[in-house]
């Protein structure tokens, strides 16, 4: 069984465009479906996509040890089993949960395509 690691970003062009409520609809929809022993929940920083906002990123949790100065709390790191959701509201976010953390199978619609333009 899959365990993760899922950041929602707390800066603040994704707070102003809902990423609390996102972050409260993980957290209800882990506890509902009893998935907070294989999910760990946090807060992440900017990782500069703030026009595609709010984001969330899931990485497969390897065991690696998480250090809370790394830059994965604030860049993609470009690991196996990573990915970057965008757009998130808390509809897509229990969703997420529901496909992502529950049944292993990444939602590729709610997929975030960070190329796909400037932050300017």
């Amino acid at each position: 069984m899959k365990r993760y690691r899922m950041s929602v970003c707390k800066g603040s062009s994704c707070r102003e465009a809902g990423s609390d409520a996102v972050h409260v609809a993980a957290r209800e929809a882990l506890a509902d479906k009893g998935l907070q022993s294989r999910c760990e929940l946090y807060r992440g920083g900017c990782y500069g996509f703030c026009h595609m906002g709010p984001n969330v990123v899931v990485r497969e949790d390897t065991g690696r040890k998480r250090d809370p100065l790394s830059p994965e709390d604030y860049q993609l790191m470009g690991w196996p089993g990573e990915v970057y959701y965008s757009g998130m509201t808390a509809e897509k976010m229990r969703r997420v949960v529901a496909e992502h953390i529950q049944d292993d199978a990444p939602v590729r619609e709610l997929f975030g395509q960070p190329d796909s333009g400037d932050d300017d």
